[in-house]
């Protein structure tokens, strides 16, 4: 599994808002050594799946919708799009081009893993590991 750039600034960016409360996308960009850029775009993401609001105005910022005690890593990377896949045939529809109608060793075990690997994302609330 590949944790790719995005689904690490999301955590970060819920780790700064779960130790501060209200953050501009400016101060956690800072806090956080992120381009303000990406910060914002990940903040509208969040913000989408409900797990940050805003306040607009000049004591406006972001901060939690949701606690970090109802959250998890897993949560996070399907908020943000993108599903911690191990393989391209643990999407759903996937079908082989070497197995069309499914009897694919190595997917199965892939397969096995995945649900390993997501019920591991999902344990530990992000309260714990912040």
């Amino acid at each position: 599994m590949l944790v790719t750039r995005e689904m690490d600034y999301a955590l970060r960016i819920l780790r700064a808002l779960h130790r501060e409360g209200q953050l501009s996308a400016a101060a956690v960009a800072r806090q956080e050594n992120m381009q303000k850029a990406i910060t914002l775009k990940l903040l509208n993401r969040l913000l989408a799946a409900g797990i940050v609001e805003s306040r607009r105005g000049v004591s406006g910022g972001y901060f939690l919708k949701r606690p970090c005690e109802e959250l998890s890593i897993y949560d996070v990377f399907q908020s943000i799009g993108e599903p911690p896949l191990l393989n391209r045939c643990q999407r759903e529809g996937y079908q082989c081009e070497n197995f069309p109608r499914g009897g694919c060793g190595v997917c199965r075990e892939l397969s096995r893993i995945q649900e390993s690997l997501d019920r591991e994302l999902q344990r530990m609330p992000l309260s714990d590991i912040f």
